[in-house]
This record gives C-alpha cells, sequence and structure tokens, in this order.
C-alpha cells in the first residue's frame, strides 16, 4: 500500500513519540487577571510559560490554569492586546498548586503582544521586522458582519474590505491587501485557519447575472469560534509562505478552550435589514405627449425588509491536561429580495490533550452545512432589479388572471415578479475542516511540531427557469452543478532557542510544507422541459461537462533570528517552492527575506536623550521579502500542451488547445521593501505605528496573443510588471481612564499607488470599462467622453443633445487615493459599552451603468427633465438621455464615501441578579450596521461591485442588490 507525504510523517510523529517521552513530574499554576483601573477581571488574557510550549486563555471571570508545568522555577507571563504584558517569576512543586495572579494596565502600545504568522514559532511583535495587525475574537464576534472577513472592515491599515453587494449569507467580500498584486491570478490572501490552509474561492458556478451574487467560502466559518486574526499586509512578512502569499496572508486562530470550570456561552440574536437608499425613479404624470398616465415604481415590490435570526452554543473547559471547547450554530435570514435567503448550521471540537509534560496533541474539526436561494440579478436581462430598470415606468408587471405580462422591452427581458414567484436559484453546500497537531519539547529550548489538515467541501448549485418563462428562455431551462474540493496540507518545523550569554539569542527554525488540492466540478443542463418538470432529466435537450484540476506544492523553508541584548533583532529566512503549476525548467522558486527590528528606548541611554523625552518607547524596523503567486485553478495547466475533444463524421478524436503550453512558465514574483517606526507617547498611552512599503511584482502572468499560423492563439506568459507604493498608519490611544470610565480611539490611514509598469501585450479592456495599461494604475476606467467647447462646456449638436468622442480616454480611477477608519469605545463601569466605527475611502470612481440604463429606457429621475413643459429652465431636448449612452465619462461618479459602519451598545446585568438567575454573565446588546453613508455618488451604494472579487472590474455597479441597513438585538448568557 502506498503511502502519501503527509500519512508517513504523521505515523513517523507518533510512532517515535512515545519512545522520546520521558517521566517528569509536574505541577499546575493557576491565577486570575484584573483590570489594574477597574479591578474587574479580564477575559481572554493569553497566559504562557517561557521556554515551555503551555498556552491558555483566561476565561470571562478572569480566572486560568495552567496544567502540567515541570517542577521548578518558571516565569508566567499574561499578554492580551491593549494591556501591558505583565510577568512572574513561580516555583512549582511536584503535584501543588503555584498561585500567579496578575494586574494588568491599560497600554495602547502591544510590543510585547505575540504572533504566529509569518514567523515559524510564537513571537513578541518587538522581534518582527514587518508589520502585522492583530485583531482579538471578541471584537468580530461583537460586530454584526455576518462574515469573519466583514468584520474586519475599517480594523485593519492598509486593507481594502469591500462587501461586493446586499445578499444575505455575506453578500461576498473582496480583500485587497496594500493594493492589487495581480491581473488574472487573483488578489485575494492567502487564508489559513489554525495553521491549516483553507479554499476561499468565490467562483461563479451558474451566471446569475453577477459575480456579486457569488459567495466567497470564507463565509462558511462561524464569527463566534473566533479567538483571533493575524494579517499580514505584504511579502516583507510573508515570505514563509512563499508561491501563494503575493497577495497577503490571513491567518485565523479559533476557541481551543481553558482549564478550569466548564463554561456555558448561549447567545442570540435577531436583526433586521433594509434598503437603505433607493433609485430615483421617473414618476411624472404625463408622458411625451401630455397626456395623463399611471407609473409605478417597482423597488417597492421588489424590496422587502429582511431579518436575520442567529442562534450559537458553546462549552469550554478542562483540567490540567485537557481541555475543550464545543461551539455550534444556526443561523436563517431572509434577504432584502423576496425569496432570496441563507441559512447556516456549523459545529466545532477542539480538542487540547497534554499526554506527557513534553508532548500536545491538539485535534480540531469543522462542519457546516449551508443552504441558500439566490435571485438573479446585473446585468443579465433576466435580473430581478434588471428588470426594473430596463421597463418603463408605466408598464405594470402585475399578473393579470394568474398570467404574467410580457415586458415590451424585448424578447430577452424577464417580469421580475415572475423570475422571484417562479424561478429558482438554490445553492447547498456541505463542508468539513480540520487538523491534528502535535507538539513534542523534550527540552526547553527545542520543539517539534506536526500539522496535518483537511479542507473538503462539495458545492452543489442549480437554476430552474419555468417553461413558458417570459425570458430567453421560454422552453424552460434546469441546470445543476457540482464541485467538489479537497485540500490536504502537511506541515513540519522544528524550531531551537540557544542563548550565548547574557546579551545574544539565536533563534533557529527549519520545516517543510506539502499541500494537495482537487477540484472536480460535474455540470448537467437540459432545456425544452416538460411543463411540470424541474429536474435535468425533464429536458429534451441535454448538456454535460466534467472538470478535474489538480495541484501539488511542496516547500521547505529555514531561519535564523538573532537577538542581541533583548532589542536588536535581525531575522533571515529562505523558502524554497516546487509546484506542479510551474515550467520544468522552473520547478523549484526561491523566495528569502531579511528583517531588523531595534526597540531604542530600552537602550540605558535613551531616558536622558531628547528622543526619551518625546517618547515613551521607541522602535524601528525594516524589512525586505520576496514572495509568490501561483496560477489560479482555471489556468493550472497553462506550463503544458492541452488537448480537446473534436467530433468529426460521429466519430470522436483530440486536436489541439488553442492554449500553447509554456514550460518556462514560473509564478508571478514580488518584491516588497517596507521601513517603519512604532512608538509611544504620555506613558505609553498614545502609540502610533507608521509604515512605508514599496512593492514590484514581476512575472505578471497574462495570455499573450499567438499568430493562428502557429495552430494556437495564445500562450500563458510571465510578461508584465506591477508596483504599489504605500504609507500606512495606526494610531492607539487611551482618552481616558478612572476606575469608572475608560474611553479609547483607535485611527487607521492608509495610501496606495498602483502602477502598470510593464506589459508585453497591447493594453486590453475587462468588463465594461475597466483597462489595464502602462503608466496606469490597473482597472482605471476607460472610455469616450464628452466633447467641449474653448470654455470646457459640454458641445451641443444641432438639436441640443449632447455630443461624444470618437475615441477613449482615461476617465477615472476605481482605486481609493486613501482609507481611513474611527473607531471610538467607551466603557462606563463594567454595565455599559459603547462603540462607534467610521470607515471610507476617498477618491476612489465608480461607473453607474444602472443610471445608464435608466436613461436608455427613460425610467430614471433624470428622465422627468424631458417631459416638462416647453420654457422650464430645467427641460432637457427629447432624446439628450438617450443621446449620452455611449459616453461613459458621464457615468463615471465620485466613490468617495464614509460609512457609520458600526454602532454597538452593550449591558451587563449587575452580577447580583445574574447570580439569582443562576448565571455568571447576562449581556444584552443593540447594535447596527451601515446605518449611514456620506457620499455624493448617486447609486446604491459606493462600495458594490457587479464583479465580486475581479481583480481588474472593480467599482462597477450595474443593478446589483444594495447592501442593507441592520439594526441587531442580542442577548448573551454565560454559565
Amino acid at each position: 500500500m502506498r503511502l502519501r507525504p503527509p500519512c508517513v510523517a504523521l505515523l513517523c510523529c507518533f510512532a517515535v513519540a512515545p519512545a522520546l517521552v520521558s517521566a517528569q513530574e509536574t505541577g499546575v499554576v493557576r491565577g486570575r487577571v484584573t483590570d489594574a483601573a477597574t479591578g474587574q477581571p479580564v477575559p481572554e488574557v493569553r497566559i504562557t510559560v517561557t521556554g515551555l510550549s503551555l498556552e491558555v486563555t483566561s476565561g470571562a471571570n478572569g480566572e486560568y490554569l495552567l496544567p502540567a508545568v515541570a517542577t521548578g522555577p518558571h516565569e508566567v507571563v499574561a499578554r492580551r492586546v491593549g494591556f501591558a504584558a505583565a510577568r512572574q517569576t513561580v516555583e512549582v512543586a511536584a503535584e501543588q498548586t503555584a498561585v500567579a495572579d496578575f494586574t494588568l494596565r491599560a497600554v495602547a502600545v502591544a510590543l510585547d503582544a505575540v504572533v504566529v504568522t509569518g514567523a515559524a514559532a510564537p513571537t513578541p511583535t518587538r522581534v518582527l521586522g514587518s508589520s502585522i495587525s492583530v485583531v482579538n475574537g471578541a471584537d468580530v464576534a461583537e460586530s454584526p458582519a455576518v462574515t469573519v472577513d466583514a468584520a474586519l472592515q475599517g480594523m485593519v491599515a492598509g486593507a481594502q474590505i469591500t462587501q461586493n453587494s446586499g445578499n444575505p449569507g455575506g453578500g461576498g467580500v473582496s480583500v485587497r491587501l496594500r493594493g492589487t498584486s495581480s491581473i488574472i491570478s487573483g488578489s485575494e490572501p492567502l487564508y489559513i485557519v489554525d495553521g491549516v490552509i483553507v479554499d476561499n474561492s468565490s467562483d461563479q458556478l451558474i451566471d446569475l447575472g453577477a459575480r456579486s451574487n457569488v459567495q466567497n467560502r470564507l463565509a462558511d466559518l462561524d464569527p463566534n469560534d473566533i479567538d483571533r486574526i493575524e494579517v499580514i499586509r505584504g511579502a516583507a512578512a510573508a515570505a514563509l509562505y512563499g508561491s501563494r502569499a503575493n497577495n497577503g496572508v490571513v491567518q485565523i486562530f479559533t476557541k481551543r478552550g481553558r482549564a478550569g470550570t466548564s463554561q456555558f456561552t448561549w447567545q442570540s440574536r435577531y436583526t433586521t435589514e433594509g434598503v437603505a437608499r433607493r433609485l430615483p425613479m421617473n414618476l411624472y404624470p404625463t408622458d411625451a405627449a401630455g397626456n395623463p398616465v399611471t407609473r409605478y415604481d417597482y423597488q417597492d415590490r421588489v424590496f422587502q425588509s429582511g431579518r436575520l435570526l442567529e442562534n450559537s452554543l458553546s462549552i469550554d473547559g478542562g483540567d490540567d491536561r485537557t481541555t475543550y471547547y464545543v461551539g455550534g450554530s444556526w443561523t436563517d435570514e431572509n434577504g432584502i429580495i423576496p425569496n432570496s435567503a441563507a441559512s447556516r448550521k456549523s459545529g466545532r471540537v477542539n480538542l487540547t490533550q497534554q499526554l506527557y509534560p513534553t508532548l500536545r496533541l491538539s485535534l480540531g474539526a469543522n462542519y457546516v452545512n449551508s443552504h441558500d436561494e439566490f435571485e438573479p440579478n446585473g446585468e443579465q436581462t433576466t435580473g430581478v432589479i434588471t428588470a426594473v430598470l430596463f421597463t418603463p415606468t408605466t408598464f405594470s408587471f402585475f399578473p393579470v388572471n394568474g398570467v404574467y405580462p410580457k415586458a415590451p422591452t424585448g424578447a430577452s427581458f424577464a417580469n421580475p415578479l415572475e423570475v422571484i414567484d417562479t424561478w429558482k436559484a438554490p445553492q447547498d453546500v456541505t463542508r468539513f475542516f480540520g487538523s491534528v497537531q502535535a507538539r513534542y519539547t523534550p527540552r526547553p529550548e527545542l520543539a517539534f511540531e506536526y500539522t496535518l489538515g483537511y479542507d473538503g467541501y462539495q458545492q452543489e448549485v442549480d437554476q430552474f427557469i419555468p417553461r413558458g418563462s417570459l425570458s430567453s428562455e421560454p422552453t424552460g431551462r434546469s441546470t445543476a452543478i457540482l464541485r467538489d474540493s479537497r485540500i490536504v496540507n502537511s506541515d513540519g518545523v522544528a524550531t531551537w532557542a540557544h542563548r550565548a550569554g547574557d546579551r545574544l539569542e539565536l533563534n533557529t527554525a527549519a520545516g517543510f510544507n506539502y499541500t494537495w488540492q482537487r477540484i472536480a466540478t460535474t455540470t448537467a443542463a437540459a432545456t425544452d422541459l416538460l411543463p411540470t418538470g424541474e429536474l435535468v432529466s425533464a429536458g429534451a435537450v441535454p448538456f454535460a461537462g466534467q472538470g478535474v484540476v489538480e495541484l501539488i506544492t511542496l516547500g521547505f523553508y529555514g531561519q535564523e533570528t538573532v537577538n542581541w541584548r533583548d532589542r536588536l533583532y535581525v531575522t533571515g529566512a529562505l523558502r524554497w517552492d516546487a509546484s506542479s503549476t510551474f515550467g520544468p525548467s522552473e520547478r523549484w522558486q526561491v523566495f528569502p527575506k531579511l528583517s531588523t527590528s531595534y526597540v531604542v528606548s530600552e537602550e540605558p541611554w535613551f531616558a536622558g536623550s531628547l528622543p526619551g523625552r518625546l517618547f515613551s518607547s521607541l522602535r524601528v524596523r525594516a524589512a525586505l521579502g520576496y514572495a509568490g503567486n501561483q496560477p489560479s485553478s482555471a489556468n493550472a495547466y497553462g506550463n503544458v500542451d492541452s488537448y480537446v475533444k473534436a467530433v468529426n463524421s460521429g466519430r470522436v478524436g483530440v486536436v489541439n488547445s488553442i492554449t500553447l503550453g509554456n514550460s518556462s512558465l514560473r509564478p508571478e514574483r514580488q518584491r516588497e521593501f517596507e521601513i517603519g517606526a512604532d512608538f509611544g507617547l504620555r506613558q505609553n498611552r498614545v502609540s502610533i505605528e507608521a509604515t512605508y512599503y514599496n512593492k514590484l511584482v514581476k512575472d505578471l502572468l497574462l495570455f499573450r496573443p499567438l499568430a493562428t499560423s502557429t495552430g494556437y492563439t495564445q500562450r500563458f506568459e510571465n510578461i508584465g510588471e506591477m508596483s504599489n507604493k504605500g504609507f500606512e498608519l495606526l494610531a492607539r490611544s487611551i482618552n481616558l481612564e478612572t476606575p469608572r470610565v475608560r474611553w479609547a480611539t483607535t485611527v487607521t490611514y492608509s495610501h496606495n499607488r498602483n502602477r502598470i509598469e510593464r506589459l508585453n501585450v497591447d493594453p486590453f479592456t475587462l468588463g465594461y470599462a475597466n483597462r489595464v495599461a502602462v503608466g496606469q494604475p490597473v482597472g482605471f476606467f476607460y472610455g469616450r467622453y464628452y466633447v467641449r467647447d474653448a470654455n470646457g462646456a459640454i458641445a451641443l449638436d444641432s438639436l441640443g443633445r449632447p455630443k461624444g468622442s470618437v475615441g477613449s480616454k482615461n476617465i477615472g480611477d476605481p482605486n481609493p487615493d486613501w482609507m481611513a477608519s474611527l473607531l471610538n469605545e467607551v466603557q462606563l463601569g463594567r454595565s455599559l459599552r459603547l462603540r462607534v466605527l467610521f470607515d471610507g475611502t476617498v477618491g476612489n470612481d465608480v461607473l453607474n451603468f444602472s443610471r445608464r440604463i435608466l436613461d436608455i429606457f427613460a425610467t430614471g429621475r433624470d428622465a422627468e427633465r424631458e417631459l416638462l413643459p416647453f420654457g422650464d429652465p430645467n427641460k432637457l431636448p427629447a432624446g439628450y438621455l438617450f443621446a449620452r449612452r455611449n459616453i461613459f465619462e458621464e457615468y463615471v461618479e465620485d466613490g468617495s464615501f464614509v460609512k457609520l459602519r458600526e454602532v454597538s451598545l452593550t449591558y451587563r446585568v449587575a452580577d447580583a441578579l445574574a447570580r439569582q438567575l443562576r448565571l455568571r454573565a447576562v449581556d444584552v446588546t443593540l447594535a447596527g450596521r451601515n446605518l449611514h453613508t456620506w457620499t455624493h455618488y448617486t447609486g446604491y451604494d459606493p462600495e458594490m461591485n457587479l464583479f465580486g472579487q475581479r481583480t481588474v472590474e472593480r467599482g462597477n455597479d450595474f443593478a446589483t442588490v444594495p447592501i442593507p441597513r441592520t439594526w441587531t438585538f442580542g442577548v448573551r448568557l454565560t454559565y
């Protein structure tokens, strides 16, 4: 029997572990963590023992228990973001309990916060030469956002996080870290959950008119299970992830449980959803001839008040050797378009077992089952909102004697009420992901860790258009698509720390990573359905297709960190990657990094110097790193010649495909340099983290056209370069802190400039107007513009209608000039907590294609100006709006906005009352999301994007489901 490499490694790990473990006497360390200002317990504090692989978190009452601590003196460290780290030395005796209570002082500086992402082992941020953002799980769970990635909006400097639509289930979220880093190979970051690479694809399996209808698979994660999230924004920190980290890395850690009495947490939330803004429609009381008419605004019919109900239950606890976390949740959502819906059921089990003092085993498993009901929208003429935009407002869509009337705009245009009432587009996803991790620590300075992970899901998407429908499918259509995705991860790492005297410490790490991924897609469809048939088998004209993609990546890495006097750190690392997507001559790729960090404020001379009088703490840092981007699964076989089926005279054979294989294909390669400083003011009550970065992506992957005489039409090649340069700022301050009041503020600011530096193909356009050309930002808007006179006024023809140019030019840019957020948190005693978050972008443009359609069919409010009586100064000549339909300059609007993203108010019931109810805590929360948008944009929302997560096609709004305004009421009971 043959075993895959991860199986062999796992068997070896557990075969040798018992022989390596020696008996050792142990004891227990326990204690309680409280706030220095208020005396209240502090939950979710990470408690570690220096030199040992032990880590627990404090519970809601601030208590913790460290199991199986070897006898002797040990340093115990308590860390939590927002507080200064605290340390105590305790003496542990065999089978005895040592006590170490901590009092934490709130600070804005977090040099001692420990991160894992981008480092081979848990590492304090003071060691890192690059910037890493950390978001606490409590902030994610407290957010009324539906998905984990949406909850990060406004929380991470340098991250452009966009919700593409208001569809139920999250609407699809796009994440850009430090700008766009690819053209056709995707710009979404690499996602890792508990050390396991997971699938976050958002492929459109069935065309429902808009990629904004598509969810990204991170929607399968339950926000209530999150312990913390670490975000790496660039290659300087992500080099250890090699050829998959070009777009940054987001690592998500789930809750692991804690030693102590079992704690039960039940939460129930109810959310109402509503459309924040509607498009102004043509409701003029007469037609062009002055005759009275009845007009309809069908937004009243195609929109409704949505609602979401969520219930979750978790249990965590354990003893000195075993800790566990068990969580489950159920959500049910009805969207703001009738018959659109989403539901999700999930369960997670995390178990940690200290088998021996030197051997710890961790297991994690997550099962998810979700169901969605979509409605077509966007650029398809069968879309619900699309039909409202296309159809004259004098036409009635309401059925007559049970028959839906046909819109006068054309045979392919659907009746939106019929689509809502009779069409179906369900999606079902069943997913399991989990991991097994073993950590062996034969000596405090030496550790071996192995992780075997799996992520697999089946996604079934169907569409049913009934026979006789008013659409481009009058005979009906049934489609069924099944996708099966599987990822297996095998990771091993060894770390060794060696201190040479009092001043020098060396930390060495070496490891490997093996990833196997298989994606299989099966499609079945049929038209000409039976009058009562919904299944594919009910059709007379069938179609079937199948595709399989298999990807393998193998990588090795080594890293060395030199620590001089615990204040100057230098780190160097190399990663070697091989991938099945690379050409044979470019199979192995090397990705190095070098970084340094210097905590200047810990020098003896600092306190008496000028910088010491200005800053409470000061750290300077710099990093240089390389990372790559593999071809996407859609182009996984661009490195070889491929063949397709051909039928001739009834006989089946094969011919060359249109794409010539490239044996020299290699990944896109990014070089990033960043430099920054972290400094504290007012006894570290104010912290500022400033970073400048310079990224250059070489070997951009694109299709080069070939002469047809070669027998091919294109070849996948590395033929472009792109740069991103920018600045990021993160500022935190504790404005007020008394035993009764704490007020803290967090500000983020980021500025990025993207530019195509080289492109060995002619400029090209994707989507409607997003252009790729040398010297311009990726995806800038390119189209016709107004002809103007010498004074800059729009030139008019003899009928008073606008003139458009013959050629095209740059008419806008969907990329923002800068982004910012402002978060204020106020704690009143222990009972009341207020949280207010604003975020926004400035300088980004949006192509308002919805308004273009309103102009063409005279269905928008602007059309009323053509119906005004002669002599009215606001009257437009007949045909004015139609004449400008192809002048895209008119429809490129300023998409800058500021949103009141979140407001939440949480009240904790008095402890005495909670105890009467036999509960530890009772929390009641009222929260709002997307409550108001300040913008000059005239569409539903400047944040949306018709094309979802696509890289180039950004800033397009065409009949996309609006992002709803939501209010959430929640209750959390802790027992």
